[in-house]
């Protein structure tokens, strides 16, 4: 079987599109489509469930994409121990800044940095909306995005709740209006606080505006303000909040995205340790 088509066939189920696997892999959108043909008709079977914007991966198509990433990973490190020049040089990544999620990353970083000693790794922290602004310019190879899982469910690492916090014993004022701290520029949790409690008819404001998220959560230790982050932030000095009156936020997810060109070996292989690091970690905190 030709590894290509695997690769082809493991691009469009992650991404869950043709388009997207098109230009992923540097390839006309037709390419793929006659790849993944050629795919189904050597198996005997139907891979992809196609509608107008997107496609689902049929039961063989599950069955199938268990297996080839599989196969597809185990290629990928044949070739790096046969051709190392193929995993050395500088995979820039970017990570969503929550700061929590620099624990699993420094010791997804450490188990990749053992086994690819020859490759250097850049981290830039930001906001999803700049990263992703960052993948489409092709300035930074993977990002770790926050996406809201109601509206992209593939590929999630994981989903988080996401809380109010303040400092203890923290009210609502008297006024009903809401003051908020928020890191600046496109924060996606201002923007998820400020609609929720629109939708509840209750007012904000907003009190604090700081470059980093450690600057908002010192001014919430203050009781200058509350702010939503994910339950993972949570932090000394501070409690979610519990009063009825503000009304209940939604989920944040997790994944990687590539930029649109086809990632280089070695950000493949961190893509994949960062996954691994990430699934194990959420599978520990179900045990627990």
């Amino acid at each position: 079987m030709d590894i290509g088509l695997l690769r082809t066939f493991t691009s469009v189920a992650t991404l869950g599109s043709f388009s997207g696997a098109a230009q992923r892999l540097n390839m006309t959108q037709s390419t793929v489509s006659q790849q993944i043909a050629r795919l189904e008709e050597h198996l005997g079977k139907q891979l992809f469930v196609r509608t107008t914007r997107r496609c689902r991966l049929t039961p063989s198509g599950d069955e199938l994409m268990e297996r080839a990433s599989k196969v597809v990973s185990l290629v990928d490190e044949m070739e790096s121990a046969f051709r190392p020049e193929l995993s050395s040089g500088t995979v820039v990544v970017g990570v969503v800044d929550d700061s929590y999620l620099f624990a699993p990353l420094t010791r997804a970083l450490a188990e990749f940095v053992e086994r690819r000693p020859t490759v250097n790794v850049e981290i830039r922290a930001g906001m999803s909306a700049d990263l992703l602004r960052e993948l489409k310019a092709r300035n930074i190879e993977l990002a770790l995005l926050r996406v809201d899982p109601e509206l992209d469910r593939s590929n999630l690492l994981q989903t988080s709740r996401l809380i109010w916090v303040s400092c203890p014993n923290w009210q609502v004022p008297s006024s009903g209006i809401i003051p908020l701290a928020v890191v600046g520029g496109t924060c996606n949790y201002h923007k998820t606080a400020v609609e929720t409690l629109r939708s509840a008819s209750i007012q904000s404001r907003r009190v604090v505006t700081c470059s980093s998220l450690e600057g908002v959560m010192e001014v919430v230790r203050a009781g200058l303000a509350v702010s939503v982050v994910p339950e993972g932030e949570l932090r000394a000095g501070m409690e979610i909040v519990r009063d009825h009156r503000l009304p209940c936020l939604p989920y944040t997810g997790l994944k990687i995205s590539f930029s649109e060109q086809e990632p280089s070996l070695a950000a493949k292989q961190l893509a994949r340790v960062i996954e691994n690091t990430l699934q194990t970690q959420g599978a520990a905190r179900k045990r627990g």
